[in-house]
């Protein structure tokens, strides 16, 4: 990136939330969570504000086989039990935390954990029977940002696990993808960054770059798009539909692609944006 290049996105995001979701894939292994974080203290000192959500899939499918019971899911989404929410509040209640602010801390940065609950970060209520039971899987009502503006002018990097609470007390599993996109709408992000395992959405071999609302609506229509990737997609597209400009899928498994995302003219992974933005986009390209 050139020097003309750095300015203007320097310029562009100074002061900017950025709200980053992280899946299990991305904490299992030391090496590439110091990588992203690195990244993130980056993107930090460059005065972008950014706020960390994790999940933990593998992780919890992991220790449900140890403990001698399968998970179930369904179009991608977790079925909790009684013995599966046990899992969840020991993983996101505290030892995935604990790994990615051991990371941090070998950094020499500053996170704090948040879970729905702390701050009253979250209202929600427990996912109704319908056709599937889902057990112990919540909704969110509303985002309570304060904490979140807080932890931000304090210099903290938020990390916010996917627990949270109804108003009786009763502790439910919410979908990470989905906790990061009420936050990123709550707050008006300048962009909802989503680490998987792969380099984007594709559509056969294909790569596809670019998406628009009604893009998505057809690759979910014809199957293209299906079960947690079609999950994944309709998170993305609530969040340009509620104020955050631009949605990113990259592939957290590979080196520096925050920066990568950020910082270069075409960027990379699969981004999703309205017809207003994309035009934006096209504009930018010509100039930056």
């Amino acid at each position: 990136m050139n020097s003309a290049q750095k300015k203007f996105y320097l310029g562009k995001f100074k002061d900017k939330i950025f709200v980053v979701k992280i899946g299990g894939e991305v904490i299992t292994s030391k090496i590439i969570l110091k990588n992203l974080l690195e990244d993130i203290k980056t993107i930090l000192h460059c005065g972008i504000h950014v706020i960390l959500v994790h999940g933990g899939g593998p992780q919890a499918d992991e220790i449900s086989l140890r403990l001698g019971f399968k998970p179930r899911k369904i179009n991608g989404r977790r079925i909790t039990t009684k013995r599966d929410l046990e899992v969840v509040k020991m993983l996101f209640g505290g030892s995935l935390n604990l790994e990615i602010l051991s990371v941090m801390k070998s950094l020499g940065m500053k996170g704090l954990r948040v879970s729905g609950m702390d701050g009253n970060l979250l209202d929600v209520k427990k996912r109704p029977k319908k056709e599937i039971n889902f057990g112990y899987v919540g909704d969110i009502v509303k985002v309570n940002p304060e904490i979140l503006f807080y932890l931000l002018k304090s210099r903290y990097l938020p990390i916010v696990s996917p627990v949270a609470a109804t108003d009786s007390g009763t502790i439910l599993n919410i979908n990470a993808d989905t906790i990061a996109t009420e936050i990123a709408s709550a707050l008006k992000a300048e962009k909802l960054i989503i680490f998987s395992n792969t380099d984007g959405v594709y559509s056969g071999k294909n790569l596809l770059h670019t998406l628009t609302l009604k893009e998505i609506k057809e690759l979910i229509d014809k199957g293209i798009a299906r079960d947690g990737i079609a999950v994944k997609l309709e998170n993305c597209a609530h969040a340009v539909r509620h104020g955050v400009k631009r949605v990113h899928i990259l592939n957290g498994m590979s080196a520096h692609s925050l920066l990568l995302e950020i910082f270069t003219k075409s960027g990379i992974g699969t981004m999703i944006v309205s017809n207003k933005e994309k035009t934006a986009y096209e504009k930018e390209l010509q100039r930056a």
